[in-house]
């Protein structure tokens, strides 16, 4: 990524987080931080979660009983980077729970397609621009960590979905 356009993208990063803060209802919590531990992408979310001082999540075992328990908390948002299946799954369930879709980003082959609500327009623009390193760009905008980006280890797009809810 050259200078310039990693400037162009640390900036849409910030504003990226920023409009996100301001849309979420601001609480106590951390947003749930959710990964499949079987994707190279979810791996780096959680890595990049990790080193941003928080905890990810693994989704593992009975889907419904963990995002059940998991909810009990109401975090204010959930950010995740899952398989499609488990995005339908665990959305259902936080949908139930009143949360709704913001946006969801499908990473597929060096492609990428979204899916956002009008509040949801950073998270495409910010995977757009992210590239290889978006694991990582995503973990720093659920945190509010945008500009302490990391350059990305793997040159190639790995197929997954981010995607976020939020109540």
């Amino acid at each position: 990524m050259s200078d310039l356009s990693r400037r162009g993208f640390l900036a849409s990063a910030v504003v990226a987080s920023a409009a996100l803060a301001s849309g979420r209802v601001e609480a106590a919590t951390v947003p749930l931080l959710l990964h499949d531990p079987e994707l190279a992408a979810g791996r780096r979310f959680a890595a990049r979660v990790q080193w941003l001082g928080a905890q990810p999540v693994a989704l593992a075992g009975d889907r419904v009983r963990q995002m059940q328990a998991l909810l009990v908390s109401a975090p204010a948002a959930i950010f995740a980077v899952t398989r499609r299946s488990d995005e339908l799954l665990v959305g259902e369930i936080a949908a139930e729970a009143g949360y709704r879709r913001m946006a969801l980003v499908r990473h597929d082959k060096g492609r990428m397609t979204a899916n956002c609500a009008s509040d949801g327009a950073v998270v495409a623009r910010l995977a757009y621009l992210s590239g290889a390193a978006w694991p990582e760009a995503f973990a720093e905008l659920a945190l509010d960590k945008a500009g302490q980006c990391a350059a990305a280890s793997d040159s190639r797009t790995m197929p997954a979905f981010s995607w976020v809810m939020v109540k």
